[in-house]
C-alpha cells in the first residue's frame, strides 16, 4: 500500500456545527452509521483512542489541480470529537498530492479556515510518531497534543513544515525565525511567519535551500512544495528572530512564489 497524506484541522466547536459549515464550503457526503461504527471498532482494536470518538466518516469533493496538468477531487474525511472539540482528519491516498499546486492547496486550506479551524497541520501514515517524541506510534497521541494546544491557546511547537493557526495562538510578529534543531543535527532551518487575516501561517525552509543557488532556483520554480510540506511532521520549537536581510528576502520570495499574489 502507498502513503496516505493527512491534513488535520482542529476546531473549538461541536462536531455537528463543524460538519454543517463544512457542507457549505465543500461537497461533503457522509457515510452510513454502520460504516462509521465498523471503522471505530477497528480503530479501538488497534489504538488507545485517548478519549476521541469517531462521530462521522465521509467523502469530501474538491478539485485540486496539479503541476502535471491533471487534478483529483476525492478526499476521505474522518471526524473525531473530544470534550466539545472537533478534529477533522482529511486523507488522500494518491501520490498526486505531492504535485498539487501550492496556490490550489492554499484555496483548499482557506475553506477550512472559513469553516473555523483553529489549527491546521498534517502528517503521513508512514511517519513513526515516536520520532516526534511520542511514546507510541499512535495518531491519537498526536491528536491529543493538537487539541490540548488549542485548549491552551498557545502554539509552542511547530508540528509540520506548513502550519496554520489562529493568530491568538502565536504571540510573534511576522518575520523569519530560527527553528531549534534536535541535538546531533547541524543544518540550520528557519520558519517564516506571515499573517493571513485572522490567522498566521508558518512555513519552514532549510538554510541551504536559501543560500545554494541551484537549490533556491528549484525552490522558486517548483510550485508544489506546500502539499508535501503540510504533511511533513517536524515538531520543532521557534527560536530567535533572524535579521539577515538576504535570508529574509529569499524566504519571502519563496513564500510569494508558492502562494500567489492574491494573498497580498
Amino acid at each position: 500500500m502507498g502513503t496516505t497524506y493527512y491534513t488535520v484541522a482542529v476546531f473549538d466547536k461541536s462536531w455537528k456545527e463543524v460538519l454543517d459549515k463544512l457542507s457549505r464550503e465543500f461537497k461533503y457526503t457522509r457515510e452510513l452509521a454502520y460504516q462509521r461504527e465498523r471503522r471505530e471498532e477497528h480503530l479501538k482494536f488497534i489504538f488507545d483512542m485517548r478519549g476521541f470518538r469517531l462521530v462521522a466518516v465521509g467523502e469530501l469533493h474538491y478539485e485540486l489541480k496539479t503541476t502535471e496538468g491533471d487534478s483529483f477531487d476525492w478526499l476521505e474525511v474522518e471526524t473525531y470529537s473530544k470534550e466539545n472539540m472537533t478534529l477533522l482528519q482529511i486523507g488522500v491516498s494518491t501520490g498526486r498530492w505531492l504535485f498539487v499546486l501550492s496556490p490550489e492547496l492554499m484555496k483548499f486550506l482557506g475553506k477550512l479556515m472559513r469553516v473555523g479551524a483553529v489549527l491546521i497541520c498534517g502528517y503521513t501514515d508512514d511517519h513513526d510518531l515516536r520520532d516526534a517524541g511520542f511514546e507510541e506510534n499512535n495518531q491519537f497521541l498526536f491528536y491529543e497534543w493538537l487539541v490540548e494546544t488549542v485548549k491552551r491557546k498557545k502554539l509552542e511547537i511547530v508540528p509540520s513544515d506548513v502550519t496554520i493557526v489562529k493568530k491568538e495562538l502565536l504571540d510573534l510578529e511576522d518575520g523569519l525565525y530560527e527553528l531549534i534543531e534536535r541535538p546531533g543535527r547541524e543544518e540550520e532551518e528557519y520558519v517564516l511567519i506571515k499573517r493571513l487575516d485572522s490567522y498566521k501561517i508558518l512555513v519552514s525552509v532549510r538554510e541551504s535551500d536559501l543560500t545554494d543557488e541551484e537549490s533556491y532556483r528549484e525552490l522558486i520554480e517548483d510550485k508544489a512544495w506546500f502539499g508535501g510540506d503540510i504533511t511533513t511532521l517536524i515538531f520543532k520549537r521557534i527560536g530567535k528572530k533572524i535579521k539577515n536581510e538576504f535570508l529574509i528576502k529569499r524566504a519571502e520570495e519563496y513564500f510569494k512564489a508558492q502562494t500567489g499574489a492574491e494573498l497580498y
